[in-house]
């Protein structure tokens, strides 16, 4: 018997190679579990502090779809999220970044 988290990573799979195949992310959706850590590099538990907070790594949280009790997200809405992430080339950049946001 397969366990929860290879079903998950499964389920992963089988949505990028959806949205390989031409099938729109914003019809895409995918667990919690599939996406955290599985795409977004936090625990479970930090998402779901950052559906009550707005906020996940210090960023707007991606949005989220609520299916009765179940948590998902679409693909759609988390690849923008990733996509909107700040890149930075040394560290120093990072350390100039964070003292003109303070």
């Amino acid at each position: 018997m397969p366990s929860k988290k290879h079903d998950h990573i499964a389920s992963l799979q089988n949505a990028l190679a959806q949205y390989r195949d031409g099938f729109d992310p914003r019809l895409i959706e995918l667990t919690e579990q599939a996406v955290f850590p599985g795409l977004i590099p936090a625990q479970p538990t930090t998402a779901r502090k950052a559906r009550c907070t707005g906020i996940l790594l210090g960023k707007p949280a991606p949005r989220f779809v609520k299916r009765g009790r179940a948590i998902r997200y679409r693909l759609k809405d988390v690849l923008d999220w990733l996509a909107d992430a700040d890149d930075y080339g040394s560290t120093a950049e990072v350390a100039v970044a964070g003292r003109a946001e303070s």
